[in-house]
């Protein structure tokens, strides 16, 4: 191979492989994006974010505390299981109505008068007029038989009720 005459570089060194050679230089990469927000307005608007998703995870978690009895009561109802009796569903409504209310306002309700709070504290109606007479007659009459489709009525509606009714109580 001959080089030219004036030159420093042969021909032969101007073809092939520039790898080969040794010629190449290594590429710089930037450097990588910094995913933090660099200016003020954007660390304020994220602390106020934040800020805002711990105070709606803490009203969360105090309205979970705060159903705690409910979940409680309804626990107790499935435990009362198929045989439950009338005065037995009714003793649980009125430990969820006192927990949600207050002992002064419920203890005393009887009767009529405990059947129409009962009612008073749901948004719907959730008893029927013949689940209210068998909640009314529990109290004088303990032992009474109910068939299975009453029973299982009462449950239902007694598993509602604690579900919906109001908790003076309650965090808004």
């Amino acid at each position: 191979a001959s080089c030219l005459v004036g030159s420093d570089m042969c021909i032969r060194d101007r073809f092939g492989n520039p790898l080969l050679r040794g010629e190449l230089q290594e590429i710089v990469a930037p450097g990588p994006i910094d995913w933090l927000p660099q200016t003020l307005g954007w660390q304020i608007f994220g602390l106020v974010l934040a800020l805002g998703f711990l105070r709606r995870a803490w009203r969360i978690f105090r309205v979970w505390l705060r159903n705690r009895y409910r979940r409680e009561a309804q626990h107790r109802l499935r435990q009362l299981g198929p045989s439950a009796s009338a005065s037995a569903i009714n003793e649980v409504l009125k430990l969820t109505a006192m927990t949600a209310a207050s002992r002064r306002e419920v203890a005393a309700l009887t009767g009529k008068i405990w059947c129409q709070w009962l009612q008073t504290r749901t948004p719907n109606l959730v008893f029927s007029t013949d689940t209210l007479q068998i909640l009314g007659d529990a109290l004088y009459d303990p032992q009474s038989d109910l068939s299975a489709a009453q029973r299982e009525a009462l449950v239902q509606q007694a598993h509602l009720w604690i579900g919906q009714h109001k908790d003076d109580h309650g965090f808004g």
